[in-house]
């Protein structure tokens, strides 16, 4: 249902870097806004941010990377703790990184990966719980399955999944706990540094080998380099991930009915996955700084200026998704191209892993159905998604019937 609003909002107490706008309440603020202004003047962790609200103005400013350029948020905000990758690059430094990085997620290694054992990887990890009767969805599924992925695509060993995982979350409380961010990133390059040595001296079928043998023109990726691309996939990728499938799994733990139209009817599934990604993605909002005094969305915006692409907003805007935008369709999905929705971004930032994103999340959704039946919510407590820029449940507590 819209959420739409002729209410002015009252932004005084609300921080969109801190408060936890659980279920509703960001959706209904984002659609009040939407409607009264195109560039809102917001805070974001106590400072000064302005909040891109609708759709054309968001795409816009993803386009024009000269003027908003997307690196320059991320060298302050990740580096420290990721190293130097192409997400805090621009301009040419971007492209040749972007070129020496991505081609691994679409090579032989990842696509056999993802055709032949992504699936079995699925059962794994449910079948570890299975039996139980009942669970935290998030705790025995989307915290593991999506970093089980990335470590098994690089060919680490299976005993590494829980401390890679433990590491991951350490490094995304920069800058909350600076010390343990950076801690937990030299640990995490300290156990890499031997596995990257031996793949250089012979190259295996997975994803490090692939990132330490891709050359473009001469150029190839550093020891160095290479770490900061694996520390920024589980620390951005995997995470983005984990959030995404929770919010999914809440999605149809809330509909009941639709819940059980998944079940019985596999051709479902793939809408839910991109309905999902457009109705309650993992990143609500994304930062970004105005590199040079421009205008945007009828507003003057000054030079080091935070932004916020509201992606939420964007994602909902009824000039491009109807005036039904604030509902959950899944038979919307075959008429909204995989373009349409801003989830990943758009023009040289877009997410080079969102192919892999969304083959995750339904195949997590597949096994899910397919293994326990009768899955309810057992305990409402901490299910809603919560949170202005990752946006995720606490738990969700659930019960099935054990087989």
């Amino acid at each position: 249902m819209s959420t739409s609003s002729s209410t002015p909002v009252d932004l005084t107490n609300l921080d969109f870097g801190v408060d936890p706008f659980p279920g509703t309440e960001l959706h209904e603020v984002l659609a009040n806004l939407r409607e009264s202004q195109r560039a809102a003047s917001v805070k974001f962790h106590g400072g000064d941010a302005v909040l891109f609200t609708r759709y054309e103005d968001v795409h816009e400013a993803f386009r024009d990377d000269q003027k908003f350029p997307g690196g320059d948020f991320y060298e302050g905000a990740i580096e420290p703790v990721v190293g130097r990758t192409f997400i805090s690059m621009n301009g040419r430094e971007h492209d040749l990184h972007r070129k020496l990085a991505t081609p691994a997620f679409r090579s032989r290694a990842v696509t056999q990966f993802d055709e032949e054992a992504l699936v079995p990887l699925a059962h794994e990890v449910v079948d570890k719980f299975a039996d139980w009767g009942h669970a935290d969805l998030v705790s025995e599924l989307t915290t593991v399955f999506p970093f089980a992925a990335i470590t098994r695509k690089l060919g680490v060993p299976r005993r590494a999944d829980e401390q890679m995982r433990e590491w991951a979350d350490r490094m995304l409380a920069y800058p909350a706990d600076p010390d343990a961010a950076v801690t937990a990133a030299e640990e995490f390059s300290e156990a890499l540094g031997p596995l990257l040595e031996e793949r250089r001296s012979n190259p295996g079928d997975d994803l490090l080998s692939e990132l330490a043998a891709t050359d473009v023109g001469g150029e190839k990726l550093s020891d160095d380099e290479i770490c900061a691309t694996i520390r920024l996939l589980f620390a951005v990728g995997a995470t983005t991930t984990s959030h995404a499938m929770g919010n999914m799994l809440w999605t149809l733990l809330d509909r009941p009915d639709l819940l059980e139209r998944a079940r019985e009817n596999e051709s479902v599934r793939a809408g839910i996955v991109q309905e999902l990604l457009r109705w309650e993605g993992p990143l609500p909002t994304l930062p970004r700084l105005a590199s040079k005094d421009a205008r945007h969305a009828g507003a003057n915006i000054p030079a080091g200026t935070l932004m916020l692409f509201g992606l939420a907003s964007a994602n909902r805007d009824p000039r491009v998704f109807g005036e039904d935008a604030g509902t959950f369709d899944p038979e919307r999905a075959p008429g909204v191209q995989a373009a349409d929705i801003i989830t990943f971004g758009f023009g040289p930032k877009f997410c080079p892993g969102s192919h892999l994103a969304r083959r995750e999340l339904l195949t997590a959704l597949t096994v899910v159905l397919e293994k326990l039946p009768g899955l309810h919510l057992s305990d409402p407590e901490g299910s809603e998604p919560r949170g202005g820029v990752l946006r995720h449940p606490d738990h969700l507590h659930v019960a099935w019937d054990v087989q």
